[in-house]
């Protein structure tokens, strides 16, 4: 294929990614503007990105962000230590998977907003239980993907390890978790994209100080939805550059995958 041919390509790939985003926001601004709905309810555009210049100006953005980051890696790093230990401990031993498996598909099966009133009964309503919260979110996905990478190493790479007479650590770190890695790193993606959504359930749903989470409910509370509104917009795009970041190291991971390929 040419130069130009990939250039237009790429040109097309960008317009029609941008296609939907910018009818949203025509249709936005006719409803707004012409007050098919109240003002109330949807704020026009450019009130929405006057809010967010203020929130800026008087550093109420940067606070709530540093805030609900603060919490999404505390929740995270909880949530994918002992999902990794679980995942590997499964996908390692039969035993352990029949014995910890049912359990564990179990209690996957109850909504992350059923375990709020637990974590307050437990935890009290405070940082810990914010925590808490997020670091269940991204514990399940880091258990079901590093489980099924380990449970997809080829055979061929256990029985050249076998040859090779590999100690059970060995094994693990030079040929298990290498193939599962791929695996391992959508799981860790999944994880983080789950702990930044619920941490801002978390900061909605339960007494806190600070957070977007937190802004949006007082935006709610004051009537002020053009607060709402920069909430909900900042949240879809802190999740999306966060997942593009992940993706971008995990190609970098995987970079020697592509080389043997």
């Amino acid at each position: 294929m040419s130069t130009k041919a990939i250039s237009l390509t790429q040109l097309q790939e960008k317009v029609r990614t941008i296609t939907l985003p910018l009818i949203v926001l025509l249709v936005w601004w006719v409803v707004s503007h012409r007050e098919i709905v109240s003002p109330h309810f949807l704020p026009r555009p450019e009130t929405v990105v006057g809010a967010f210049f203020t929130l800026v100006e008087e550093g109420i953005l940067s606070f709530n962000l540093k805030m609900s980051f603060t919490r999404v890696i505390s929740g995270f790093l909880l949530g994918i230590s002992f999902g990794l230990v679980l995942g590997i401990a499964m996908g390692l031993s039969r035993t352990v998977e029949k014995l910890l498996r049912p359990l564990f598909d179990a209690v996957r099966q109850v909504p992350m907003l059923g375990f709020i009133p637990l974590i307050i009964l437990w935890c009290g309503v405070n940082e810990t239980s914010k925590v808490v919260f997020i670091a269940i979110g991204a514990y399940y996905s880091v258990v079901l993907n590093t489980f099924e990478g380990i449970r997809s190493v080829k055979k061929e790479y256990l029985e050249v390890a076998q040859v090779f007479e590999f100690g059970r650590f060995n094994l693990l770190r030079k040929f298990v978790l290498p193939a599962a890695l791929p695996s391992i790193l959508t799981g860790l993606r999944l994880g983080l994209s789950k702990s930044w959504m619920l941490v801002v359930g978390a900061e909605l749903f339960t007494a806190t100080k600070g957070g977007i989470g937190s802004m949006m409910a007082e935006g709610r509370e004051q009537w002020r939805m053009e607060i709402v509104f920069v909430g909900i917009i900042i949240v879809g795009l802190v999740g999306f550059v966060l997942d593009q970041l992940l993706k971008v190291l995990e190609g970098r991971l995987l970079r020697w995958r592509k080389a043997i390929d």
